[in-house]
């Protein structure tokens, strides 16, 4: 079997024989991955589960192999979980301790079933719910101290903000279109629209060419990143590990997703790399730039890296490209190439909560966390 022995859990005791906030792991597996597909689908439970031991054993941020999260339980049942892997966060060039929250998932027919019992018991104070079952998930100390989150629903955005999250400035989803098959395939038939999206997206969905030298790199990731992670540590107040190893791991050994990797090439070194990726769904396909790095302050490669992915996504048939873009200077370079903030159907940003994390800037791109 994988993983670790079970260890002694951390349990959070909110009312007796009624719900229980506990530190989840290895050995919560069968019933995480029941409790996903009930409140998730089949395929997202068929998808974590073949991302469990990538993520949980392959992770080179982790400490010790085996999952780390917290569960809610009521009456032997599952009704609330959060994962929590690691974020490799750095302050000022030095580890900090930090988590991604991630798959988030509350059973809500029975959490107000079990939060109906407690007050009528009169528990609902004794059992400190009135923030709500995400909320004391969070507040476990198995979540860890240091928190971060993106990619979340506006209502779990309202609970986070109201256990003391903050939002980080210039941070948020960004995205522009790169295909019009879609819609082509859609009026003219699924052949006819396809060859004929070949000639028009070129001149329809017009993408600059890069101004420096940007090359597909398919090998494994090498030292030459090391060196790049290193200046990137010390030039950025916070960021996300990004050496050799977290990238090959991240990248090159993912279970299920094909990434594509562009570099700049400077003396035996690299300026800097972006990676993307084109995925189905629903029929269509839809691409992510899911990290780019370059040293700070160095825009003209990191607008030449997003315009060569951007091509890349395009030339590949994407709908639409989605880039999770920190910072004045890289929001500016998307910008430049067409891209827009993308708006939740109340027309509200989705950006990056974080919670006890020093007031500075993070550096992260959509493949930390929950994504890519």
């Amino acid at each position: 079997s994988l993983g670790r022995t079970p260890t002694r859990r951390r349990t959070s005791r909110l009312a007796p024989r009624m719900i229980s906030i506990t530190e989840a792991n290895e050995g919560d597996k069968g019933r995480l991955l029941a409790f996903f597909e009930k409140n998730a689908g089949t395929d997202a439970a068929r998808r974590m589960a073949g991302l469990w031991a990538w993520q949980w054993h392959g992770d080179p941020r982790l400490e010790q192999p085996g999952y780390r999260g917290v569960v809610a339980e009521w009456r032997g049942q599952l009704i609330g979980s959060v994962s929590c892997p690691p974020a490799g966060l750095y302050v000022h060039g030095e580890p900090l301790p930090a988590v991604w929250l991630v798959d988030v998932r509350i059973d809500w027919a029975l959490a107000r079933r079990a939060l109906r019992d407690i007050r009528s018991d009169g528990g609902e104070r004794e059992a400190g719910l009135s923030k709500g079952i995400a909320a004391a998930l969070f507040d476990h100390p198995a979540a860890g101290t240091v928190q971060l989150g993106k990619h979340i629903a506006e209502p779990m955005m309202a609970i986070c903000r109201r256990i003391g999250f903050v939002t980080m400035p210039e941070a948020a989803n960004y995205t522009r279109r790169t295909s019009v098959r879609q819609p082509l395939e859609k009026a003219l038939g699924r052949s006819a629209g396809r060859l004929l999206a070949v000639a028009a997206d070129p001149l329809v969905v017009r993408v600059r060419r890069p101004a420096l030298n940007v090359r597909a790199f398919d090998a494994e990731f090498d030292g030459r990143f090391d060196r790049l992670w290193e200046r990137a540590r010390s030039d950025y107040p916070a960021i996300t590990r990004r050496d050799a190893a977290v990238l090959s791991w991240r990248y090159r050994r993912h279970p299920d997703t094909v990434y594509r990797v562009f570099v700049i090439e400077r003396d035996a070194g690299i300026r800097g790399y972006a990676v993307s990726a084109v995925v189905p769904r629903a029929g269509r396909l839809f691409a992510r730039i899911v990290d780019l790095l370059t040293v700070k302050g160095d825009g003209e490669a990191a607008e030449s890296l997003l315009a060569a992915a951007l091509r890349q996504c395009r030339d590949e048939g994407a709908e639409r490209t989605d880039f999770f873009a920190t910072g004045a200077e890289l929001i500016a370079a998307s910008s430049r190439l067409g891209f827009a903030p993308r708006l939740t159907k109340k027309n509200k940003l989705q950006p990056l909560l974080c919670r006890n994390l020093p007031d500075l800037p993070l550096y992260v791109t959509t493949g930390d966390g929950d994504g890519g």
